[in-house]
């Protein structure tokens, strides 16, 4: 299910600091990567993680305290790329089978639409604030 959706968006990541390093996103431990087709950064964003602030859907993709040391410095590596290249990014939306579950199993996904917007730092937790959609 994810792999068809990063192949969908014909996504790749790298070794950290090395972006002429592509490869396949890691499905099990890897949570973003660069969409060849959006270019930009995209990221899953679990259903739990979202919220509505003044109307606006607004997802947490990343946060420094997190355990999977993997995963985060991924989604890290790509959020500063997102932040040094004009700040937007895209999220699509992912529901987790048992939300408390380390690691977690994805139920189902939205394969038809990622969300877009800016990228927002508060303290060690990374947002997404949805501007857009597009359909895909």
């Amino acid at each position: 299910m994810l792999k068809d959706m990063w192949a969908k968006l014909d996504t790749y990541t790298c070794r950290a600091g090395d972006v002429t390093s592509q490869r396949p996103v890691n499905v099990r431990n890897e949570w973003g990567g660069f969409s060849k087709k959006l270019k930009m950064p995209v990221f899953t964003g679990w259903q739990d993680h979202i919220s509505n602030v003044s109307g606006q859907m607004r997802c947490q993709i990343s946060d420094q305290t997190w355990s999977n040391k993997a995963g985060v410095n991924n989604q890290e590596f790509w959020v500063e790329h997102a932040i040094k290249n004009g700040g937007e990014a895209a999220f699509f939306v992912i529901k987790a089978q048992d939300a408390a579950a380390e690691p977690r199993k994805v139920e189902w996904l939205d394969d038809t639409r990622v969300l877009i917007g800016e990228i927002e730092r508060v303290g060690t937790a990374t947002f997404i604030v949805a501007k857009r959609t597009l359909e895909i």
